[in-house]
């Protein structure tokens, strides 16, 4: 009876590490959702100041938008104003959230859909000018003492409609340019037939 006891103990205790170690699986994932949802209301209710920057942001964190790249926490607000700045209001929606957990570390990733309305469209419920896009957001949080942390994120633009920031195009053009030279994946240059019509040049 007293091995057996002891047995039953050491199950017990096993089990119990097991549930610990799912609770606080559990609790990192929420945390960092949380940490995303809050970015992405902060971008949406016009709140991103330092504060919120820092409760989502490490000191060190590298950012890869389609307007431009960004180190560090000083300077990110100036940077997130110059391109939330050209919108009336925006709504970001996030879904299908990967959180890959590794310590105190995840790669994380998810969808988004972001509405931009142009300066000077009418409140709902008038219809107003809008710009739309869907992408990808990657990126890494780490564990702090005041707890997770963006360490690097990345947006990647997967669709775009309505009319948008001709300077974020242009910079978007050219980023999407230097990514396939680097890549090499630039299309081979195909013989064109002696009679064609139109000036259709095969661009997809």
């Amino acid at each position: 009876m007293k091995a057996a006891g002891s047995d039953e103990l050491v199950d017990l205790a096993v089990q119990v590490r097991r549930l610990a170690a799912q609770v606080q699986d559990l609790a990192d994932r929420t945390a960092i959702g949380d940490l995303i949802d809050r970015y992405l209301l902060g971008l949406d209710e016009g709140a991103f100041d330092s504060e919120r920057a820092r409760s989502v942001f490490t000191d060190d964190v590298e950012l890869a938008f389609p307007p431009g790249t960004h180190h560090g926490l000083p300077g990110l607000v100036e940077f997130t104003k110059d391109f939330m700045g050209h919108w009336e209001r925006t709504h970001h929606h996030a879904s299908n959230y990967v959180i890959d957990l590794d310590g105190d570390r995840a790669d994380v990733a998810w969808h988004v859909v972001a509405l931009h309305v142009h300066p000077g469209s009418p409140p709902p419920p008038a219809p107003g000018q809008h710009f739309q896009l869907g992408g990808r957001f990657d990126g890494t949080a780490v564990r702090t003492p005041d707890g997770w942390r963006l360490r690097r994120l990345a947006l990647r633009v997967i669709w775009t409609t309505g009319i948008g920031i001709p300077s974020i195009a242009a910079t978007m053009a050219r980023s999407r340019a230097a990514d396939t030279r680097r890549d090499g994946q630039s299309a081979p240059v195909r013989a064109q037939p002696s009679k064609q019509r139109g000036a259709h040049n095969g661009q997809r």
